[in-house]
């Protein structure tokens, strides 16, 4: 092997052996907030938010425009031994943050309760649900909010929401029938 090999194969060699050690890094503190593909997780307290998300704008490439309102979902768990209640949300994105149940009028006062060792599900655009109402400016999917959750004995966490990405699928029909599988 000439000069020029040999360089190449030693040169090779550091790389691969600098490639294998591993210079450990601190883990990052995911104690507040888990993030998803589409929604994100956080605590407080006693309290579990569980799948925070703002709902997909709709169709691929649309968006939640500005004076709009886009729907704010996700489960409260509270493991706690005490009552707990959602007194507050706000995000700067939106004028406010209120409580809908389907198409009816917005309840601008929150008062969620979340017994405890139980849940308040405020998950369905249909049922009861939050709202960011009189939006700021547009939002697209694909992007996240600063949102706040307010409770009246947990206290108050801010959370990063993700905006939905649009799927004509729902996710419980991406598995294959079992005689497809193996073609």
């Amino acid at each position: 092997m000439n000069r020029t090999g040999v360089a190449v194969a030693a040169l090779l060699t550091l790389l691969v052996l600098a490639g294998c050690t591993s210079a450990r890094a601190d883990p990052p503190n995911l104690d507040r907030a888990r993030i998803g593909l589409d929604s994100v997780d956080g605590r407080v307290g006693d309290l579990r938010l569980l799948g925070v998300s703002v709902a997909s704008p709709g169709t691929r490439g649309s968006l939640h425009i500005a004076g709009d309102g886009a729907a704010l979902l996700l489960t409260i768990a509270n493991g706690g031994e005490a009552d707990d209640e959602l007194t507050g949300a706000s995000a700067e994105v939106a004028e406010a943050v209120v409580l809908r149940d389907g198409d009816q009028e917005a309840e601008p006062r929150l008062e969620v309760p979340v017994p405890a060792g139980g849940v308040a599900a405020l998950r369905e655009v249909s049922g009861l649900h939050l709202e960011l109402t009189g939006l700021r400016g547009a939002l697209r999917s694909g992007f996240s909010v600063p949102v706040t959750f307010e409770f009246r004995d947990a206290g108050s966490v801010t959370l990063s929401v993700p905006i939905r990405t649009y799927t004509d699928v729902r996710p419980d029909r991406f598995t294959e029938p079992a005689d497809a599988v193996g073609r």
